[in-house]
């Protein structure tokens, strides 16, 4: 099977449409359009915001005055680039759009790893807020705590969404 061929099966697969055999294909509806517009622009969108991200901790870390605001800013910034680099790679792989296959757990075993895993990392986040009363440190802290319960809830709703709509729950 020529390259050409499999590009064309995998584009096919994407789009839910039969493999053609070479024709072009007519123009595509609007409503097709309009959704392919919003994925891109949300895409672009979260890698500009992470870019904005990585600068605005680099600033920071840069412009810093008191103990932990230049590892508070340089947190930040890697891991924002992370972040994107996680989000670009899913996208050149052909993975989901959205970021909830990207950050969520899906399964039981998997929630029963990251549920302590965020607990403690929240618990790191009030000690760090607990031990600088003010400051990048303090605010890091307290979002840290934030993040982590954030994402606890968030994994658990996802896990037992899955688990009612297959009827296990």
């Amino acid at each position: 099977m020529s390259p050409a061929t499999e590009l064309q099966i995998r584009d096919a697969e994407m789009h839910d449409a039969p493999p053609e055999s070479g024709r072009e294909e007519g123009p595509r509806p609007s409503e097709s359009a309009e959704r392919a517009f919003w994925l891109w622009f949300g895409f672009w969108g979260q890698l500009l915001v992470l870019a904005l991200l990585a600068v605005i901790g680099a600033f920071a870390a840069s412009g810093a005055e008191r103990p932990g605001d230049y590892a508070c800013g340089m947190i930040l910034s890697l891991a924002a680039i992370a972040l994107a680099f996680l989000r670009l790679k899913q996208q050149l792989d052909g993975g989901s759009p959205d970021l909830v296959h990207l950050l969520l757990v899906e399964d039981m075993w998997n929630l029963a790893v990251i549920v302590p895993l965020f607990a403690v990392i929240g618990l790191a986040g009030l000690f760090i807020a607990h031990a600088w009363e003010s400051g990048a440190m303090h605010a890091a802290g307290l979002a840290l705590f934030i993040v982590s319960g954030v994402i606890i809830f968030l994994d658990l709703k996802h896990v037992f969404d899955r688990l009612e709509a297959r009827g296990r729950c």
